[in-house]
């Protein structure tokens, strides 16, 4: 087992938590994992790590990796456009950049953006898989704006624009399909102030917010394709929050990665399921490298 990142140097470290993760869950070869894989290799220093496994009732989908970059400049970007475009090289792949091209426009200020994500979300059936790409902005007012006018999220979503940070999201299909996503996010320094609190006591229900106690940070997101609120849970203590949720292919995933050197945890649930008291879909993130 590894217990140290020192072990390992830049893109090395992440290809090996890549197929560490692919040989325990199983998967196979799905487009475009090697182009993926070759991204990974090419940003060879100062880029972290996350895998990912998502559940559908009785299904779990294991082919989720996000590499990510604190202070990212406009080249990073750029190379993350790179391999989307990779991605188009086989003939039945169309990627639409509208609403990403929107959103960066001609005058994008990377000196505003926290944190840029880089992800594959893959499936046997092709018309499932998708690629990701996500922005961390931080006191950001003109690009918030145009991402909600993109996005028309409902008008809750304003009272939770707590943080100074905001990540917005995009999500593309390989039909031309795109859909962006705001997501506000909260720290646990703010979710423990009175006047906080009592906004979201009127958004959120109130196992939603008891869930907090376990957590560090919580991310909201809206989008048009996904009228439920799901929310991102970075939780403190991974091991009582998967078990409380009783479902048994998320022990299964973290019966795996509790035994391994991870650097932090995020479930993804619908609140919706918490309301309802059985949680049947989930995603779980586990940072495995950090970009320092």
């Amino acid at each position: 087992m590894i217990t140290s990142d020192n072990i390992f140097i830049g893109s090395q470290k992440n290809l090996y938590y890549i197929n560490q993760h692919k040989q325990v869950f199983d998967v196979d070869y799905l487009y475009p994992l090697d182009i993926f894989e070759q991204f990974v290799q090419e940003q060879a220093t100062n880029w972290g790590l996350e895998c990912s496994c998502k559940i559908e009732k009785d299904k779990l989908y294991p082919a989720r990796f996000n590499l990510f970059r604190n202070q990212p400049t406009s080249q990073h970007y750029q190379a993350a456009i790179h391999f989307f475009e990779q991605a188009e090289s086989r003939a039945d792949v169309k990627i639409n950049y509208r609403l990403i091209q929107q959103f960066v426009g001609n005058d994008f200020n990377f000196s505003k953006v926290v944190q840029i994500l880089v992800g594959v979300d893959l499936r046997k059936e092709f018309s499932a898989s998708r690629l990701k790409f996500w922005f961390v902005i931080k006191d950001y007012p003109q690009k918030l704006a145009t991402a909600i006018s993109l996005c028309h999220p409902p008008k809750e979503l304003e009272m939770l624009l707590i943080d100074d940070s905001v990540v917005i999201g995009f999500d593309f299909d390989f039909k031309g399909g795109t859909e962006i996503e705001v997501y506000p996010k909260i720290n646990e320094e703010k979710f423990k102030q009175f006047d906080v609190q009592n906004k979201l006591k009127k958004v959120l229900s109130p196992k939603a917010l008891q869930l907090l106690d376990n957590c560090w940070s919580l991310i909201i997101g809206f989008s048009q394709a996904n009228p439920e609120k799901i929310l991102y849970y970075r939780t403190n203590d991974p091991n009582n929050f998967i078990a409380n949720l009783h479902n048994d292919l998320a022990n299964r995933v973290h019966a795996y990665y509790r035994k391994q050197p991870v650097h932090g945890t995020i479930v993804g649930l619908r609140e919706q399921e918490l309301l309802v008291g059985k949680i049947e879909n989930l995603n779980l993130y586990y940072q495995m490298s950090k970009s320092d």
